[in-house]
């Protein structure tokens, strides 16, 4: 289940939530984690890509744990 990203619009906080894909897309809005105000927008994700030969074979052939990265 992937995780959202809000910014609550009367607090200021940041926080996330776990949500179906189903319900994102139909509009879901969760309620500030801090204060309860349904003012949030959705705030921006960076998302983390690791890379190598284990498992299906990803981009970067035979790149593994200190092999051939950057100096």
């Amino acid at each position: 289940m992937p995780t959202y990203d809000y910014v609550c619009q009367d607090c200021g906080q940041r926080f996330d939530v776990r949500m179906s894909i189903s319900a994102y897309t139909a509009g879901a809005k969760p309620s500030c984690s801090s204060c309860g105000s349904a003012n949030v927008e959705r705030g921006f994700t960076t998302v983390n890509v690791l890379t190598g030969s284990r498992g299906s074979g990803g981009v970067g052939g035979s790149a593994g744990c200190g092999t051939g990265g950057f100096t």
